[in-house]
């Protein structure tokens, strides 16, 4: 998935006209401008959720990119970017993240990094407009 949100291989597009009230799964890149409510399983691709969608539900993907508004959890075998035009809360689990300044950013988050068991996980704090990494 390009960073400017076009997607070169072979992708599914639902449409800002589009709600759906179920699961998705899918084999292929997903770019979502309408509403889904439920989960979407697309392990091994890419999701990007454009300024005018919506999901509320948990999202499993490899690289997830959100600029519209998300409530729910990601499991992401990849990285999550947050885009300053983002609404997100919910957990997050990846393997790297980026939240732009100015996205509403109210989450957990999880890099998926082992622990000892006298060591601290790594923590996201954020002030709603900027993230810092603890290590």
């Amino acid at each position: 998935m390009e960073i400017d949100g076009i997607v070169k291989e072979e992708k599914t597009t639902i449409n800002n006209s589009t709600t759906i009230d179920g699961n998705i799964n899918a084999k292929e890149h997903l770019v979502i401008n309408g509403t889904i409510k439920g989960n979407v399983n697309i392990e091994g691709h890419n999701l990007f959720l454009g300024p005018g969608g919506k999901i509320e539900g948990e999202v499993r993907a490899h690289d997830v990119r959100i600029r519209g508004h998300m409530k729910g959890d990601i499991v992401a075998t990849g990285k999550v970017e947050i885009t300053k035009e983002a609404n997100y809360s919910g957990k997050i689990k990846s393997k790297g993240i980026s939240v732009e300044q100015g996205a509403y950013f109210d989450a957990y988050v999880n890099l998926g990094e082992k622990t000892s068991g006298t060591a601290k996980p790594k923590i996201a704090q954020t002030d709603k407009q900027t993230t810092t990494l603890v290590k």
